[in-house]
């Protein structure tokens, strides 16, 4: 196990939230599982890629670990991807020692944190001292990543893809929003959408 930790300066990051998305779906297969958090995490994937296989999680705040760790622990043919943001794994960092204790080698959980509640009205959350990616390595994580830039994320994406999880990014991201629509799609129609992949 190894943690990759760079000291983070304000404004030091080159990566915005849209930007981060797009490269990290960019370099998926297509076919695994997508937990997204809600808010504007959710949004932006609806934005950039929507897909029967993305579950977007919308009001659940903290949940998407929990969603994502069920998922990857009783179906473990299929690679799952959690998309959460700083403020939502910071209200369920429980799940992070529940993930590292079970061990799921199909996880990939990516963090994109812009050190704010940007979907609440950009309060501040305690990311900027709280270093998430080295506690997910004390909980049993077995790779850890900090990213700051958009190649630097698409190559811990790659390099992670054929590694046996659980594994851990954080994305240090700008913080600001890219006009997008809320997700159109009717919570039901989401959930039954993604059972029905799951079935396939």
């Amino acid at each position: 196990m190894y943690s990759c930790v760079y000291p983070y300066k304000k404004g030091n990051t080159k990566l915005k939230r849209f930007e981060a998305i797009e490269a990290i779906t960019g370099c998926l297969k297509g076919d695994e599982l997508i937990i997204s958090a809600n808010g504007m995490i959710s949004r932006e994937l609806f934005s950039i890629r929507d897909s029967e296989n993305n579950f977007y999680m919308l009001g659940s705040m903290g949940l998407a670990s929990s969603i994502g760790f069920g998922l990857a622990f009783l179906v473990p043919s299929r690679k799952v991807l959690i998309l959460d943001g700083d403020g939502n794994i910071l209200m369920n960092l429980g799940s992070l020692t529940t993930i590292g204790h079970f061990s799921p080698g199909n996880l990939l959980h990516i963090v994109l944190d812009n050190e704010i509640h940007a979907s609440t009205g950009g309060q501040p959350t305690v990311s900027g001292t709280a270093t998430l990616e080295d506690i997910a390595l004390g909980a049993g994580f077995q790779k850890v990543k900090r990213v700051y830039e958009t190649e630097e994320l698409r190559e811990a994406v790659s390099q992670f893809k054929g590694s046996e999880g659980p594994l851990f990014i954080l994305a240090k991201i700008e913080q600001g929003d890219k006009e997008v629509p809320r997700v159109p799609i009717d919570p039901v129609k989401i959930k039954e959408r993604f059972m029905k992949v799951i079935r396939e």
